[in-house]
């Protein structure tokens, strides 16, 4: 018959009649546990730093793997027992086993090997400024989202600082470092993070060329003829080398022997280009004619070409131009109505749709007499990369900057100076006086243009024309013409006797 057994929560067989824990509900919150830190003798902390071989006054940041290896030991069971001043002992608490040597030392040990090698190697490393100009960078647009939050002053001061910039006799150099910065996040976006480290975040050495083309670019504005001289007094030859370390400009005579020997070696040089009118000779061309073969400034060309044959001579630009938006291609046209300097890529993304398609291009390269080309507009053509020319390199030091909020900010980098921006004007900085937008005497009076007229001569002085008397002329001394009389004395007397 069958027996009836009672049911039971400690039934093994039955474990579905097992009660359901009670559902929480929405007020329900876990209490905190209080969890015991272990705690371990300064002796004993003393003696395994010695068994890893860390220096606790030299390497206070790796006082966690000591701890890390005494709580491994704890997990496993084993206790430390200190034997004299710096040896150690492993006694497992249950079995009471003791050693001296313990695999889980070993591996601590051989971590901690490794973190001083690479804290040495990072040591190493940020002696160089150009790797603490790409760490910086790296960390600043790694798991950033938006464009705003790259940079700040603190990290542009940083950068500056590292690549040799004075904001306050060089402001212009200011905003070709906030857009390089600005520019390795938009590669990182398009391209992908797991592309880049931070060996090839951003070029550095290719951003101190650029700044050095700066300067050089600069120091041909302010100079009066366009032209710039080696800085070497007795040398009066056009200026080829441009010196990343002096900031200075030489010939290449005069480079080769100032840069031979000592600490100049490790210098950067950047080679510059200049043109000279083949006319006037005394200041920089901007036009070449193909039929002449000849360079030209704007003034001797217009005197040469204004009649006859010469007037349907094909031109372009003396000095290559680079587009506007894609800065390593070379620029082919302008245009007209907004003053963009573009290569065929960039013209055709920009100008193949919209209201920009009937906008006016003109050729830089080489155009034959046309209406619609470059010869009979260069007036135009020429007002205009003056304007760009003018506006390249602005003095002012206010830059804008958001904070964690994303609200604007102005930033001055001379005063330090913070103003909060108004975010419809972001266009119109702050006023100041070493502005310098323009050019002419202002220009010239302000800091910058003063200290960068230190590393160039502008204006050469003509050859002196020594006049040197012909022998036949030479008046006779006084010495002389008492010789002479006295001779002619003594042969009268003797034609006597």
């Amino acid at each position: 018959m069958f027996e009836f057994k009672p049911r039971t929560h400690s039934d093994p067989d039955l474990p579905q009649l097992l009660p359901l824990p009670v559902r929480p509900h929405s007020s329900y919150q876990a209490k905190l546990q209080f969890k015991d830190q272990a705690q371990f003798q300064e002796q004993v902390v003393f003696a395994m730093s010695q068994k890893l071989g860390i220096d606790l006054m030299k390497d206070t940041e790796l006082r966690w793997v000591i701890r890390d290896c005494l709580l491994a030991l704890k997990e496993e069971g084993w206790h430390v027992v200190l034997k004299g001043q710096s040896d150690l002992a492993y006694v497992h608490m249950a079995t009471e086993e003791s050693r001296s040597f313990h695999k889980a030392v070993e591996l601590h040990r051989q971590l901690a090997e490794r973190l001083m090698f690479h804290k040495e190697h990072m040591t190493g490393k940020m002696q160089d400024r150009f790797f603490r100009v790409k760490l910086a960078v790296f960390e600043a647009v790694m798991g950033q989202r938006d464009v705003r939050a790259i940079t700040s002053p603190e990290l542009m001061e940083d950068i500056l600082a590292c690549v040799g910039v004075d904001v306050h006799d060089e402001p212009y150099l200011i905003r070709p470092v906030k857009n390089a910065v600005e520019d390795a996040y938009y590669r990182v976006k398009q391209e992908g993070a797991n592309r880049y480290s931070v060996e090839n975040i951003l070029d550095a050495e290719s951003l101190i060329v650029q700044l050095e083309l700066d300067r050089v670019g600069f120091l041909k504005k302010i100079s009066p003829s366009g032209l710039l001289y080696c800085v070497e007094t007795p040398c009066a030859a056009l200026a080829d080398v441009a010196s990343a370390g002096d900031h200075d400009v030489y010939c290449n005579v005069c480079y080769v022997a100032t840069h031979s020997t000592g600490h100049r070696m490790d210098h950067p040089a950047v080679f510059i280009e200049q043109f000279v009118c083949s006319e006037c000779q005394v200041i920089a061309a901007v036009i070449y004619c193909y039929d002449c073969a000849d360079l030209f400034c704007y003034d001797c060309f217009q005197n040469t070409h204004r009649y006859g044959k010469r007037k349907k001579h094909c031109v372009r630009l003396a000095a290559p131009t680079y587009c506007d938006e894609i800065p390593e291609l070379e620029a082919d046209y302008i245009c007209i109505e907004t003053g963009d300097i573009l290569s065929k890529r960039a013209a055709i993304k920009l100008l193949g749709r919209g209201s920009r398609l009937n906008h006016s291009l003109y050729g830089l390269r080489k155009a034959a007499y046309s209406k619609k080309l470059f010869a009979n507009n260069i007036e135009r053509v020429m007002n205009i990369l003056e304007r760009k020319k003018a506006d390249r390199y602005p003095l002012s030091p206010w830059f804008v900057f958001y904070d964690e909020a994303k609200s604007p900010f102005w930033y001055n980098f001379q005063s330090r100076e913070r103003i909060r921006a108004d975010p419809y004007q972001l266009q119109q900085a702050p006023a100041s006086d070493s502005s310098g937008v323009g050019g002419g005497p202002e220009l010239l009076q302000t800091r910058a243009a003063q200290k960068a007229s230190e590393s160039a001569v502008f204006d050469v002085p003509a050859p002196l024309h020594i006049k040197f008397a012909s022998p036949s002329v030479v008046q006779p001394s006084k010495f002389q013409t008492s010789a002479v009389e006295d001779f002619k004395n003594e042969i009268s007397f003797s034609k006597r006797f």
